[in-house]
C-alpha cells in the first residue's frame, strides 16, 4: 500500500488552490494510477487541514475521497514507505508547469474512471461559460460580457449555462463539468474544471488586458485530450505563438469573437 506525501518545499506554495492542487495530484496519478493501493495521504506544511479548500469550498478533500475511498489523512510515522510528490523537485520545463514531463503520458480515460465521471452525454451540446464578472480581476467589460452572452443565447439547439462556480456546491460544479462539451472562460481557476470533463471535449480560454498567456489550462487540456483555443487581443491564438513571447500581456480587448466558438459547437453537433 502507498502512503502519499504532497509537498511544496520551494518558494511557491498554494496547495489549497484547486488548479495547483490538481497539478500535484495529476502528477502522482500519472506515476501511480492504481487507486486501490493508496491508503494514506499527508500534506507537508499543510497539516492543519487548510489543504482541503480555499474560500470555503472543500473541493480537494472531496476529490481525494471520491478517487480513493477509505483513504486516511495522517502524518507518516516514518518516511521509509512514502511516495513524495514535491512541487519544487518536479521538472517544470520552460513553461513552468509541474506536470510538464507527464503531459504526453497521462491517461485521461483511466483518470475519469477513477473519478467516476459519467459517459452518457445528452442530446444537445452543453456549453458552460464560467463567469468571472464578480471577480476583482480578470473579468470582461460589462458591455463585452453582455454581448457575448446574448450571442451565445441566440445559437440554436444547445444548452447554454452561465456558471458562477463560487456560488455552487462543489459536487454541483463537478456534475456540471461532467456534462459539459465546451467550457469557456476568462483565465482563472474555474477552467480547472476541464479536469472533470469527459476526455476529448473543448476548452476556450479568454485573456483580458494586462494578463500574459499562461500555460495552465492549455497543458491541462492536452492531458485530457481536449481541443483548446485561446482568445488573445480579440483574435484566436494557438499556444505555440507564445513560445517566443512569454510574458507579453494582452493589450486590448473589444469583443469575444463568436465565429470560432460557433464552429466548435457545429462540430460538437455533428459528433452528437
Amino acid at each position: 500500500m502507498w502512503w502519499i506525501s504532497f509537498r511544496e518545499t520551494g518558494d511557491f506554495s498554494d496547495i489549497p488552490h484547486l488548479f495547483h492542487f490538481l497539478e500535484l495530484l495529476m502528477v502522482f496519478f500519472a506515476r501511480k494510477p492504481d487507486p486501490d493501493k493508496v491508503s494514506h495521504i499527508t500534506f507537508h506544511r499543510w497539516e492543519n487541514g487548510s489543504w482541503k479548500h480555499k474560500d470555503g469550498h472543500i473541493y480537494n478533500e472531496w476529490i481525494l475521497k471520491r478517487m480513493y475511498p477509505g483513504v486516511i489523512f495522517d502524518k507518516p510515522k516514518d518516511e521509509s514507505n512514502l511516495i513524495i510528490i514535491d512541487r519544487a523537485k518536479l521538472n517544470h520545463g520552460n513553461i513552468n508547469k509541474s506536470w510538464c514531463k507527464y503531459i504526453r503520458h497521462f491517461d485521461p480515460y483511466l483518470w475519469v474512471r477513477t473519478l467516476k465521471i459519467s459517459r452518457n452525454p445528452g442530446p444537445k451540446p452543453v456549453v458552460t461559460y464560467v463567469s468571472r464578472q464578480d471577480a476583482r480581476v480578470r473579468s470582461l467589460a460589462p458591455h463585452i460580457h453582455d454581448k457575448f452572452v446574448q450571442q451565445m443565447m441566440e445559437i440554436p439547439d444547445i444548452e447554454f449555462i452561465i456558471a458562477k462556480m463560487e456560488d455552487m456546491e462543489f459536487e454541483h460544479q463537478f456534475d456540471l463539468a461532467n456534462r459539459t462539451d465546451l467550457l469557456i472562460g476568462v483565465h482563472g481557476n474555474g477552467l480547472s474544471h476541464a479536469a472533470f470533463m469527459r476526455p476529448h471535449r473543448n476548452v476556450v480560454e479568454i485573456y483580458t488586458p494586462g494578463w500574459a498567456f499562461q500555460w495552465d489550462y492549455y497543458t491541462l487540456s492536452k492531458m485530457m485530450g481536449h481541443e483548446y483555443l485561446c482568445i488573445f487581443n480579440n483574435s484566436v491564438c494557438m499556444p505555440h505563438m507564445f513560445v517566443k513571447n512569454q510574458g507579453v500581456p494582452c493589450t486590448h480587448f473589444a469583443r469575444v469573437p463568436i465565429e470560432p466558438i460557433s464552429a466548435i459547437i457545429d462540430q460538437i453537433k455533428e459528433e452528437k
